[in-house]
């Protein structure tokens, strides 16, 4: 899975995240305002496998963790609760936890080194379209990281800090444990783009929790392993294969997720 843009963009219009609103106390930085002066020094970052231009690429990047490092988190703010929220300029938008932005090395790149353009990038094609990743583009040097864990968007014009808990609304679980808590990040990270919860989420997929739970007319014992291959089940299913992304321990945290989502129904499967 090289390219989850191009396949989030072509369903964007589909999808409806009614992911509680963006308050305006959560810490954002809009890049295109921010004078370079109050950035990280930048660095030459070198990518061997961008998914973007398909091949090896050289940059002008500011690392990310620095830029995080910059921006003032209240401290009412759990820093392992926290999601970034990268903005691009057509309104796409993508998360990924904070902590995994100071596990591995990600850098927002503002400048192609292969460009002689005064513009500073080269042109790709995305679809039918010829556009450049301008103004800034989340990179990650590290070969074979998990694409949807370390997302790489384009075009990105701001990046803002909320709780996973607000930015995904209503398909965050309100009594959790540390299991459930992990099967909520786990589908917030692999499935809400196309799945959602209390129809908090993506409508590629169907919802999976109102008026039913997946729970209460699939199988159990065959969910998670349903999760980690639909195509085993389901003859040409759009869901990704995801047996070499997670584990089977993380399939079953998924499925006791969404079992705890039963009892936190938005709406009663009588209405």
């Amino acid at each position: 899975m090289t390219n989850h843009r191009l396949f989030a963009s072509l369903i964007f219009l589909l999808l409806s995240f009614p992911l509680s609103g963006w308050a305006t106390d959560w810490p954002t930085l809009d890049l295109l305002k921010t004078n370079s002066s109050n950035l990280p020094k930048p660095q030459t970052i070198k990518v061997n496998h961008d998914p973007v231009y398909k091949t090896a690429k050289e940059y002008q990047a500011y690392p990310l963790a620095e830029i995080l490092e910059k921006i003032r988190i209240p401290d009412s703010f759990k820093k392992d609760e926290l999601v970034i929220v990268f903005t691009s300029a057509d309104g796409y938008k993508v998360s990924m936890a904070y902590s995994d932005a100071f596990t591995e090395q990600g850098f927002i790149a503002f400048k192609d080194n292969a460009s002689t353009e005064s513009k500073g990038w080269l042109d790709f094609k995305f679809g039918k379209q010829i556009m450049t990743p301008a103004p800034f583009y989340l990179v990650w040097p590290k070969k074979n990281l998990d694409e949807w864990r370390y997302p790489w968007p384009f075009q990105l014009v701001s990046l803002s800090l909320q709780s996973a808990k607000s930015y995904f609304g209503a398909a965050a679980p309100a009594h959790a444990d540390a299991r459930i808590n992990k099967g909520f990040a786990l589908f917030s990270r692999y499935c809400i783009r196309c799945h959602s919860i209390n129809l908090s989420g993506g409508k590629v997929g169907p919802e999976l929790n109102i008026p039913k739970n997946i729970t209460e007319y699939f199988k159990e014992e065959e969910l998670d392993k349903f999760i980690l291959n639909a195509a085993a089940y389901r003859a040409g299913t759009k869901m990704p294969n995801f047996e070499n992304i997670i584990t089977a321990d993380e399939a079953r945290d998924i499925v006791l997720y969404l079992k705890q989502m039963r009892s936190e129904k938005l709406v009663k499967s009588d209405e």
